[in-house]
């Protein structure tokens, strides 16, 4: 059972006669973040904001009984069977376990009527004829109150109200906090709660030790420095008013939170038990000048306790230049995000996407380069005004400014958007369906009762400028830049196309019309097959399937994330035909531009030998006994060539890059990538899905064998040496 005591450090203040002076709280109160488990964990987070809820109440009250934290149904389960059910229990309520939480919150009001249900978080919708819909469609005899907007506050007025006088009492009077009519023909939406002007309101529940079991479960960490975005953008939860001013930590709790952490994660790094990540949920990270000194904390954290390795985190959209300095405190560690969304103006005056500039934006990636730090961008498929033509240049424009990975989603209806409402749809003539959310599922035995659920996303799939058909191309384009392009999986050729001014999307298109070989003809046409299978029309029968058949979605047959499963079926079932497609496409379209490409040219012998270099880097990886090493034999300095890549200075001059005398490249697959993909492998799975996630958790480099160079037949090896085939244009 996952449970934590508050203990002095959440008080007030130390003495006791500051305790006196709050309320006592003598009700029982649980909180949950609930996450799917049976697949795998499906939200790996700590429970940061349920735990935020109690830390914030215990400045003002003073809990007679300790609160818990619960994230894993088994838990929950356990608990209630152990102990009853508390005075009042929370969910959190996100996309990702919204119809989990209500599930289980059902199935514990219909055994104890008299606990208060609490809900909160952002899957709710904006407008009130639509939160009327929801409570009757989703939260009726689950759930007594909804908190709208930030819970701290909100939560803590609620548990106040509730320590005096019972529920029926308290609606209708404490802002922020939503509920159903006694007669549930109505739905009582008070003013909404102001929002937190100063995060210190909120302390840490890490430095209070809230989150302490945690850490030994695998859960990666997770903090936030801001809370609040500037920009409207109106896809977005946080594009509403509410949510622009942005509220800060101080300094001084980050940093101890930073070292709590890091001192927690530095055995379970080592042991290879932990994700060596930090995932930091500001919307906007290195925009403030508070972000430079948390990059220069982290820099501390590294060198005394080895992590961490990789932090996850958005990086603002404006202030550039205060960005890069910041993520300069960590070099190798924070990924630069130019995250456009698109590049047409059209789409980005619909989606009111103000205040940003896609140019400067645009500019991330070569200032990230040339930083030494990684570099992503966002792409959104049929946003309000999109094309197939909008959308491939929008990947080409992206992709010609050096980004290193391109990010590409679908426009998913968030309830708690201004998309969501029914005159946006009408007016930009939004076409969705619905599907199941990636490892979103499973079922669960609550008090005697087995709760069987799926979490679902309504995404759009058609417009007036993109019919379906197109849709399924775009989608098709993206599976391609995933596979061939993100990540510099062959970056070699990218590079002799770049000097050769040939656009990665040039060859891209000209990949997808070129022939594909069996294996990856296979997996592309499965892939479309399984585009078409998942997306329903009615919510409800997509809802009664995925239930019905939920054990088929545990075991993967069913509902896995397409663009992530398929990159991995790309690169383990068809590698081969991807790297032959691969070099066939860039030396036609190198030849358009006027490059000498024959069979015996440098640039032909120079692109055929990059494709094998990176197929070999990726070669068995990801399989149970992967070969120790792999040779190819070498005329080209194909390290030399990526560096002047990363620098942005490639030459047509191919003899730059030709070795003097022939070397052996061998391919090794060390320890210490070994270890991180068991530790991965551990807590995702070895299945195609959970391979194709890990790719988006992990750096490249850190998995992919590393090569060793050595002239020709000096030492010997048993890997069987593999020239590049050539491969006729």
């Amino acid at each position: 059972m996952t449970t934590v005591d508050l203990g002095m450090p959440l008080t007030a203040a130390a003495s006791p006669a500051a305790s006196e002076l709050r309320p006592k709280m003598n009700l029982k109160v649980w909180l949950c973040d609930l996450t799917y488990t049976q697949q795998t964990v499906s939200a790996e987070t700590m429970p940061q904001a349920v735990a935020g809820l109690a830390t914030h109440a215990a400045t003002v009250m003073d809990f007679q009984r300790v609160p818990r934290i619960f994230k894993f149904p088994q838990d929950l389960a356990n608990a209630l069977d152990t102990h009853g059910a508390p005075d009042v229990i929370g969910f959190s309520h996100y996309i990702w376990n919204a119809h989990l939480s209500t599930g289980i919150a059902r199935v514990i009001k219909a055994k104890f009527p008299n606990i208060t249900v609490v809900m909160g978080g952002p899957h709710y919708p904006l407008l009130r004829p639509d939160q009327v819909h929801f409570w009757y469609q989703r939260l009726a005899g689950a759930v007594d109150f909804y908190v709208d907007g930030e819970g701290e506050i909100a939560f803590a007025d609620l548990l106040l109200h509730l320590n005096s006088k019972p529920a029926s009492k308290v609606r209708d009077t404490i802002p922020g906090v939503h509920s159903l009519s006694p007669d549930r023909r109505d739905v009582f939406t008070p003013r909404p709660r102001n929002r937190i002007r100063d995060l210190a309101d909120v302390p840490s529940p890490y430095t209070a030790g809230l989150l302490d079991p945690f850490f030994e479960r695998g859960g990666v960490p997770t903090i936030t420095t801001t809370r609040g975005c500037p920009f409207s953008c109106n896809f977005c939860t946080e594009g509403q008013h509410y949510f622009s001013r942005v509220a800060k930590r101080p300094r001084a709790e980050v940093e101890a939170e930073l070292h709590y952490i890091g001192q927690k994660m530095e055995p379970l790094v080592k042991a290879g038990t932990a994700r060596n990540e930090l995932l930091i949920t500001d919307s906007n990270f290195g925009m403030f000048p508070e972000d430079k000194h948390t990059c220069q904390i982290l820099a501390t954290c590294q060198k005394l306790y080895g992590w961490p390795r990789v932090v996850n985190v958005t990086t603002g959209k404006n202030q550039r230049e205060r960005v890069l300095e910041a993520v300069a405190q960590v070099p190798g560690t924070i990924s630069l995000s130019g995250s456009v969304q698109s590049l047409d103006t059209d789409v980005l005056a619909a989606v009111e996407r103000k205040n940003i500039s896609a140019d400067k934006m645009m500019e991330i990636a070569l200032q990230s380069a040339q930083a030494g730090a990684q570099s992503y961008s966002e792409v959104i498929l049929a946003l309000p005004d999109d094309s197939k033509k909008k959308h491939f240049g929008s990947l080409r424009g992206l992709m010609d400014a050096r980004f290193d990975r391109l990010n590409m989603f679908q426009l998913t209806l968030l309830p708690s958007s201004e998309m969501y409402a029914a005159a946006y749809r009408q007016k930009w003539g939004l076409g969705t369906k619905w599907r199941v959310i990636p490892r979103c599922f499973g079922r669960y035995t609550v008090l005697g009762r087995e709760i069987r659920a799926a979490e679902l996303d309504e995404v759009c799939v058609e417009l007036p400028n993109l019919s379906y058909e197109e849709y399924r191309d775009c989608r098709v384009m993206d599976l391609l830049v995933a596979s061939l392009y993100n990540g510099g999986v062959f970056a070699a050729v990218l590079a002799v196309l770049r000097a050769h001014e040939v656009s990665p999307m040039t060859w891209l298109e000209e990949c997808l019309s070129q022939p594909h070989g069996d294996n990856l003809a296979r997996v592309l046409g499965e892939f479309l097959k399984e585009t078409d299978e998942q997306l329903w029309d009615d919510r409800q029968d997509l809802m009664r399937y995925a239930t019905a058949n939920v054990d088929r979605y545990i075991d993967g047959e069913l509902g896995n994330n397409l663009l992530y499963t398929y990159r991995m079926r790309m690169i383990s079932e068809a590698l081969e035909d991807l790297a032959k497609v691969a070099v066939r496409a860039a030396l036609t379209v190198l030849r358009r531009a006027g490059a000498r490409t024959g069979g015996s040219s440098l640039v032909a012998r120079l692109v055929r030998e990059g494709a094998a270099y990176h197929r070999l880097k990726l070669s068995q990886v990801f399989t149970s006994e992967p070969p120790a090493a792999l040779e190819q034999i070498a005329d080209f300095d194909i390290d030399l060539l990526l560096e002047d890549a990363q620098a942005g200075q490639e030459s047509t001059d191919v003899r730059r890059y030709r070795l003097t005398e022939t070397a052996m490249r061998t391919f090794v697959l060390t320890d210490r990538q070994r270890s991180t993909l068991r530790t991965y492998v551990g807590e995702m799975g070895s299945t195609m899905a959970g391979f194709g996630w890990l790719l988006t958790k992990v750096r490249l480099p850190d998995i992919v064998r590393e090569v060793r160079m050595a002239a020709a037949g000096s030492g010997s090896s048993d890997a069987e040496p593999s020239r590049s085939d050539a491969v006729t244009p």
